[in-house]
């Protein structure tokens, strides 16, 4: 996997927004406080724009990511915010010139769609992490470190979780992680964009999904026999996953029902999705997931 170079002060973080806008009260915010940590900040030239919900049209908001992996000044991208809009550029992205200049890409929910681009097409290692909008302009001591320490950390290290990591199904794995929000890994199905699911870590995390819905999707894994390929998954925040009605299953019962079958190790309560704090995640790179020590361990690191 190609590997961005590790992130220093004094580098440029180049803002990016794939899908939907913020607003620039919030932008100027957190553009302030990526400079206070020690980084310079450069803002796509449509970082601005509007078109309907999006940060712009089509072709501006993905001019901005092939402008800044191609620019020399700027050495990792964050996306601006999630949302919707990552599946109608990806198809723009500049592969090839992508893999010349690999770099740290940063985003979370929406952006799992450039992810799975990024790292399976690309042969790019990326971090679902914070965002700009998102969380920049008003975030906290843990997710600011778990960030600062992915990009900066050029070996294998342990994955600090804010709480306690527990336990579906015990046991060790090892695999590439890979994943992102589930329902944009649905929407990505059928698509050059699809994620591998062979071999790997499965990492997923949700957002005001009510419970039927997170069913039908890994039903869909499950049936289709994606979900049966993996050597391990890592359960993410599911944010306000509950119940549409009283005769709904809890999210524990309905996670445990489907995955539990799948006897692989599942370890979950991990703070990472639409959460805070959150977890800095690299994806592309090999991990070990130990559910009777409750770790997670990247096995390598994810810049150079």
């Amino acid at each position: 996997m190609l590997k961005g170079k590790s992130l220093k002060k004094g580098d440029t973080i180049g803002i990016v927004a794939p899908a939907n806008s913020g607003s620039k009260e919030k932008v100027l915010r957190s553009k302030k406080k990526l400079e206070s940590l020690g980084y310079r900040v450069k803002l796509g030239k449509h970082i601005f724009d509007t078109w309907h919900s999006f940060a712009g049209t089509d072709k501006g908001r993905v001019s901005d990511i092939n402008n800044f992996f191609k620019d020399p000044e700027v050495d990792a991208l964050m996306c601006l915010r999630g949302g919707y809009g990552s599946i109608r550029i990806v198809e723009a992205l500049d592969i090839e010139m992508i893999k010349r200049n690999p770099k740290i890409f940063i985003g979370y929910s929406d952006i799992t769609t450039l992810h799975s681009a990024l790292n399976q097409r690309a042969g790019l290692v990326t971090f679902h992490g914070p965002m700009a909008v998102s969380n920049f302009f008003d975030i906290e001591k843990f997710t600011v470190d778990s960030f600062v320490e992915s990009l900066e950390n050029i070996g294998g290290r342990e994955i600090i979780n804010p709480t306690e990591l527990k336990s579906m199904i015990d046991g060790k794995a090892t695999g590439v992680v890979a994943g992102g929000n589930l329902t944009t890994l649905m929407g990505d199905m059928g698509t050059p964009n699809e994620l591998d699911f062979k071999g790997k870590i499965l990492f997923i995390e949700e957002i005001r999904e009510p419970t039927y819905k997170v069913d039908r999707a890994l039903t869909q894994l499950l049936n289709s026999g994606k979900l049966g390929q993996l050597n391990g998954i890592i359960l993410g925040d599911f944010n306000n996953c509950i119940p549409a009605s009283e005769y709904d299953m809890p999210l524990m019962d309905l996670l445990e029902d489907r995955l539990k079958g799948l006897g692989i190790p599942i370890i979950y309560n991990f703070k990472s999705g639409h959460c805070k704090p959150m977890v800095t995640l690299p994806l592309g790179i090999e991990v070990e997931i130990d559910c009777d020590k409750l770790t997670i361990r990247s096995l390598e690191g994810a810049v150079r």
